[in-house]
């Protein structure tokens, strides 16, 4: 097991925030990847030949192949419970797939008679019950999720031009705020930071300054307002922010109104994050399309806080990383002659 802090084994970035279905799904595939042994492979949004119709796949929520085996695991996140007509779908579905087995899984749980059904003709079912505050407490596995940005203030940024009076200053105010150079300044300053641990949590309340400078991005030449920039700097102070997020929801999954659940899932107050928990086992979703950050603020990263326990993070997926390509706030911007260029370390 690997202590909270470390990094996780499986990362993955996504640009775009899903669908609320989509999401919902997800979050079943990520259960049972915990819930399976090592040897079973767990697909979201599957496609399964048809025997009756090969060239025409099967769209399946998830699935799970274990050898020969193959379970399908098909989702509904609706407002009502889920009625005997769905089951019975399932049913043939089953069957026309040559599946072992299904698993029907309800966000709003299942009617008596879709549970009767199902226990009649071996269809598994599972849903999520929303925890009391007793429940949680007894549990005592639950883990905090902070968001960690840097803030920036005072910043200057300096480009060089070998003739600034060709500049085309309207076309530059229009270019630069939206131009990639001002994120690849900012990331340099993140890393910059970051590398000379200078905002560790020992420093906490430290505001130290960067200068960061760039000879035409390494190599590559870079044109503004028609013009080619030379030497680009950007200066200023920074300081730590840290968002808490509150966790006002936890959801059991397993079967309907079973007191043993098979998985925990924590839903965090930004968006679709959550932390789903198999005992010590754990895949967080971190979704930042909904963040609103304050001025000149880069997000970083995560602290998790497990209350001294050691857990294993299986997964770490990113939601609605577009917001981590702004950076939006006061700059004071200068142009000037390259022949007016002092280095800092003269």
């Amino acid at each position: 097991m690997t202590k909270s802090a470390a990094k996780p084994r499986h990362p993955i970035t996504r640009h775009r925030g899903p669908k609320t279905s989509d999401l919902f799904e997800q979050r079943i595939h990520w259960i049972h990847e915990l819930l399976e042994n090592s040897g079973a492979q767990v697909t979201w949004n599957d496609h399964v030949i048809d025997p009756d119709n090969p060239k025409q796949p099967r769209q399946i929520d998830v699935t799970i192949r274990r050898g020969q085996h193959l379970t399908l695991v098909e989702c509904r996140i609706h407002k009502g419970p889920q009625n005997v007509k769905w089951i019975e779908e399932l049913i043939g579905r089953r069957q026309s797939l040559a599946a072992r087995s299904v698993i029907a899984v309800s966000a709003s749980g299942f009617t008596k008679g879709a549970q009767r059904k199902a226990a009649a003709h071996g269809i598994a079912l599972r849903d999520l019950r929303k925890l009391t505050d007793e429940e949680i407490v007894a549990w005592g596995q639950s883990i905090g999720i902070t968001v960690i940005c840097y803030q920036y203030y005072d910043v200057e940024v300096t480009l060089w031009f070998d003739d600034p009076t060709r500049v085309d200053i309207e076309e530059f105010r229009r270019e630069f705020p939206q131009h990639p150079i001002k994120l690849t300044l900012f990331n340099r300053a993140n890393q910059f930071l970051t590398d000379k641990q200078m905002l560790t949590e020992e420093q906490a309340d430290a505001h130290p300054t960067f200068a960061i400078t760039l000879a035409e991005v390494e190599g590559h030449e870079l044109w503004l307002a028609g013009d080619r920039v030379r030497l680009l700097e950007l200066k200023g102070s920074a300081r730590v922010v840290r968002l808490a997020l509150n966790c006002p929801r936890v959801e059991a999954y397993g079967p309907p109104a079973d007191v043993a659940a098979e998985a925990v899932v924590e839903h965090f107050s930004l968006g679709e994050t959550s932390i789903v928990h198999d005992r010590d086992r754990v895949a967080v979703l971190l979704d930042i399309s909904t963040i609103e950050l304050p001025p000149l603020c880069q997000f970083v990263g995560l602290k998790t806080d497990t209350g001294g326990r050691l857990v294993d993070f299986e997964r770490l997926e990113f939601v609605g990383v577009d917001k981590l390509q702004v950076v939006r706030g006061p700059i004071n911007v200068s142009i000037r002659a390259l022949a007016d260029y002092v280095p800092r370390h003269a």
